[in-house]
């Protein structure tokens, strides 16, 4: 009797090996590789000028010459972003008179006067017009573009001429006027106008 159910017990033993033995579950895995790039802002600036038959050409880089008081020079400013994404866009613009070199560059340079005292009212020797609909301009001089500009989109013109003052005096012959344009720009993702604020207010701006 006690070697049957030895017997039994065994047999019971080989059978659950056996069971447990063909157990399986079916299963799968995969591993995806995903890459995620980040944007980037880029921008370019465009200076341009008209040509004799009206055409928009590149800006010469020994600027324009034989310019007389009264008169206005071709001077055409936007900027283009050339980024994968929206962004806020600046620009500024210093201007200096030199008969001995460029005293933007160097300090050192004696500069005349931006302006004139005629019949006792300040007069720009040199001016530009800007479109107020479409550029702001910021306490700190700069002309901020009023909306974001898109990926592979440019802004509108900044200006288009350089006006020089007719009221130009002879201190001012064979001068040369030095006009550094600079632009700049910050990302517009995630980057809202503050609540009751205007586009100088965005984040990020670089830091002089």
């Amino acid at each position: 009797m006690k070697k049957k159910i030895l017997i039994l017990v065994a047999a019971v033993l080989s059978l659950t090996a056996a069971v447990s033995g063909t157990l399986a579950y079916f299963n799968d895995s995969v591993t995806a590789h995903n890459v995620i790039t980040t944007g980037g802002v880029s921008i370019e600036l465009i200076e341009n000028t008209k040509n004799d038959n009206g055409a928009d050409i590149i800006w010469p880089k020994q600027g324009l010459n034989g310019i007389m008081p009264g008169t206005s020079a071709s001077k055409i400013v936007s900027v283009r972003n050339n980024g994968q994404a929206d962004a806020w866009i600046r620009v500024g613009v210093d201007i200096a008179i030199s008969e001995s070199g460029d005293p933007i560059t160097n300090p050192t340079i004696k500069c005349l006067p931006l302006t004139i005292t005629v019949d006792g009212r300040d007069v720009d020797v040199v001016s530009y017009s800007v479109d107020g609909d479409k550029w702001l301009r910021g306490g700190d001089g700069y002309y901020y573009y009023k909306t974001p500009v898109a990926a592979n989109s440019s802004t509108e013109n900044l200006f288009e001429e350089v006006i020089f003052a007719k009221e130009m005096g002879n201190e001012y012959q064979n001068c040369t006027v030095y006009i550094d344009v600079t632009a700049q720009a910050v990302q517009a993702a995630n980057n809202a106008i503050p609540e009751g604020g205007d586009v100088t207010g965005v984040q990020g701006w670089p830091n002089e």
